[in-house]
């Protein structure tokens, strides 16, 4: 591992103040903040604002002090970016700029010009090492794999039929659109929202789609609406993005918890094993179905979990990274929050002397993350009905063999690493997700019922968390760099014999490799977490890639929609069908890609979904105007017999023919 020495000087960044010249100092601080502001300016002028983010990860990262490597440093300062982003968001929904590019990076980096100022400190980022490549391109790997249906999709309509998979899909993007659009979280604006974006997303957790609509705001250089196909490649490009960073999160996770255990091809193993098992479990549904909060908010629970368990060495650089990774999740998936206040409980109490070093910087970030941590909770709950709804949803159904064969394994590293605080630490935290999920599953037991879908979200949590800890794995083998004994380093035998034996391991680190990706099924789809699926039995992302899950026929039906010149304002639009749910789906899909997901909400949700009782449905749920587009004459069919019956409703209803 490369030594935290090692670094090299970033090429921006205030210098620290010469001894003897204030005047001179002072002159310099004011250039650089004169170019926190004109360098944004002219980049956005330029078309080129997607750059400042990495300007500012980048920035951040050198003035941090902690880790090891490039990829660790990084890997902290987003995560402390992540959470300064959520709790920024408020203060863009306050401001008259909204997300525009220029006064959110000037503000960014006249905040970071006076952190430099005040620490007298200039970006330095440790040299990049080859060890950092595995990860990043584990997690690479992992996320074109999962967004290839949709590189091979050819147009709008074959995108659309896999996005059109999971419903969650058109809530996402309505809700990240809504808040490009209102400039800030949907919450602080619900008047302006309550055209764009579904009653419930105004409440729901919304730490992605700010992210992202910011992200994307930067990207296109411009705070202008998108088209409809724009939006939709742009959402799910930063879906499946999220996605990766959950698969990134992951292996760094396993590979900081694994520690000086590590060698290269042991480095390889895990993070191949890892890999393999992120996209032959059930975390592949993220994709497939559309929950990119989950991923960001279950990515930030994982790296909690990697630093509470091995804390970074500067103290200031743990709290400040905890307390980011406590918002991001309060702000992206607040239901991981009861295990998150367990790990952050338990690494304060056992930290405490550490921590009585910097009280005042603890003092400020407990007190910050204490209160924007749980906000979106309480407002979700003084708002919504978020408690009623734990108990709705589908049957959850698990691998149970699959976690206890993880379990198992995990175990019996932890038996041999049980005397290591960072395992004792990792012990605890695997507890804390077990018995959250324990907790769901006896509640269900209790109201005698099948566990339901928020179930599942404690087994991911949970499946995360073993994953984080297969490195412990790597304390049943000899610890690595043996010198093979009667030969000596420095003579041509010993060296032939030390290259024999690090051919070996490496060739044993791809055989394990393989073999985790044939246990994963992801060859066949036939691995331990492989599930019915219809007629077959196969995994989540086997399925996804096959095409079995897209829905053509809906995605055409929803093209044919939005080539129909937009209905006049006030006026619903709603999509008929024959064919059950159908209508039900298109309608979902074209009001988010209209940007009217909101206003025809009455039109869509808690309402029958097979004809002639649907349409009968809508026109009592919405007042106003409402355009009814027929998929077929039999569908038109319906609608006309409805007129036919009710001549009444012919003011305000009319019904058109889709070619």
């Amino acid at each position: 591992m490369q030594s935290q020495s090692a670094t090299v000087v970033a090429p921006a960044g205030p210098p620290q103040p010469p001894p003897g010249h204030p005047a001179r100092h002072a002159r310099r601080l004011v250039g650089w903040l004169a170019a926190a502001w004109v360098g944004p300016l002219l980049a956005y002028a330029a078309g080129l604002a997607g750059l400042l983010p990495l300007v500012l990860l980048g920035l951040t990262a050198g003035l941090l002090r902690g880790g090891r490597s490039l990829l660790d440093r990084l890997v902290l300062a987003g995560a402390l970016l992540a959470g300064a982003t959520c709790a920024a968001g408020l203060l863009f929904s306050a401001w008259p700029w909204g997300l525009h590019p220029v006064p959110v990076a000037g503000t960014a980096l006249t905040v970071l010009l006076g952190i430099a100022a005040a620490t007298g400190r200039r970006p330095r980022l440790p040299r990049p090492v080859a060890a950092d490549l595995l990860p990043v391109g584990a997690a690479s790997l992992a996320a074109v794999a999962m967004a290839w249906p949709y590189l091979r999709a050819g147009d709008l309509a074959g995108r659309l039929a896999y996005a059109m998979t999971g419903e969650d899909n058109s809530r996402h993007l309505a809700t990240v659109e809504g808040i490009r659009a209102v400039g800030g979280y949907l919450f602080t604006d619900p008047q302006a929202a309550a055209r764009i974006a579904p009653e419930p997303m105004v409440w729901y957790p919304q730490g992605f789609h700010l992210t992202a609509a910011l992200l994307d705001t930067f990207l296109r250089s411009s705070t202008a609406p998108a088209g409809p196909a724009d939006a939709l490649d742009h959402y799910l490009g930063w879906s499946v993005g999220a996605w990766g960073l959950l698969v990134l999160a992951v292996t760094w996770a396993a590979r900081r918890l694994a520690g000086p255990q590590l060698d290269p091809p042991r480095a390889l193993a895990l993070t191949g094993a890892v890999t393999a098992a992120c996209l032959g479990s059930e975390l592949a549904r993220f994709v497939v179905y559309g929950y990119p909060g989950e991923s960001l908010g279950l990515a930030a629970t994982v790296l909690l979990v990697a630093v509470t368990c091995r804390p970074v060495a500067r103290t200031g650089t743990q709290v400040a990274v905890v307390g980011g990774l406590c918002v991001t999740v309060g702000f992206a998936y607040l239901m991981f929050l009861p295990v998150v206040a367990a790990l952050a409980a338990a690494w304060l109490v056992r930290d405490r002397r550490r921590l009585r070093r910097r009280p005042r910087l603890l003092a400020v970030v407990a007190l910050v993350a204490a209160v924007l941590t749980p906000l979106p909770a309480v407002a979700g709950l003084l708002r919504t009905d978020q408690v009623d709804n734990v108990a709705t949803g589908g049957g959850v159904f698990p691998r149970y063999d699959a976690f206890l064969a993880l379990a198992a394994l995990v175990g019996a590293g932890l038996v041999v690493g049980r005397r290591l605080p960072v395992w004792r630490r990792y012990a605890g935290a695997l507890a804390a997700a077990g018995v959250f999920a324990a907790g769901f599953l006896l509640y269900f037991r209790a109201l005698g019922t099948d566990p339901r879908y928020y179930y599942g979200k404690t087994l991911h949590l949970l499946l995360a968390v073993l994953l984080v800890g297969a490195g412990a794995l790597a304390l049943l083998l000899p610890p690595p760099g043996r010198t093979v004994p009667g030969t000596r380093a420095g003579g041509g035998a010993g060296r032939r014999a030390e290259g024999r034996r690090a051919g070996a391991r490496w060739a044993v680190a791809v055989a394990v490799v393989l073999a985790c990706v044939g246990a994963a099924g992801l060859p066949r789809g036939t691995g331990l977490f492989a599930q019915p699926f219809g007629d077959r039995v196969t995994t989540w992302a086997a399925a996804w890639w096959s095409g079995s899950l897209a829905r053509p026929g809906p995605a055409a039906l929803t093209v044919r929609a939005l080539a129909r010149p937009p209905a006049a304002p006030g006026t619903v639009t709603v999509v008929v069908s024959d064919r059950r749910r159908e209508g039900y789906l298109v309608t979902l899909f074209v009001s988010t890609l209209q940007g009217t997901a909101g206003a025809s909400g009455p039109a869509v949700y808690r309402l029958p979904l097979a004809e002639p009782a649907r349409s009968a449905a809508v026109v009592a749920a919405v007042p106003g105007p409402i355009r009814f587009l027929a998929a077929d004459a039999a569908a038109a069919r319906v609608v006309e017999d409805l007129l036919a019956a009710r001549p009444e409703l012919r003011a305000r209803v009319s019904v058109e023919r889709l070619p």
